[in-house]
């Protein structure tokens, strides 16, 4: 199991902001499939906007980071409350 770090920038303010991560958290476990290999996310609000942590079982870094990058895009379509993709 791998983490990935990964930051959605955001200009909301703070409020909005918890409000958003508890969103862009539950629309990720919505949309994981076995495929995905998640295991555990962790979605806080921080300065610059939502912090990340997607816990992935994949083979290498790279693997890891391709299936949280891809299943943050569909989960993000469902929310569709941010137009730019991750940091």
């Amino acid at each position: 199991m791998l983490a990935v770090h990964l930051t959605l920038p955001t200009s909301a303010p703070d409020s909005s902001r918890e409000l958003a991560a508890a969103e862009v958290q539950a629309a990720l476990w919505g949309c994981a499939g076995p495929d995905d290999g998640l295991e555990h996310v962790r979605a806080l609000a921080v300065p610059d906007g939502i912090g990340l942590v997607l816990y992935v079982r994949a083979p290498d870094e790279a693997a890891a980071q391709s299936r949280a990058r891809d299943l943050l895009d569909r989960a993000l379509a469902v929310t569709g409350r941010f137009p730019s993709g991750p940091g």
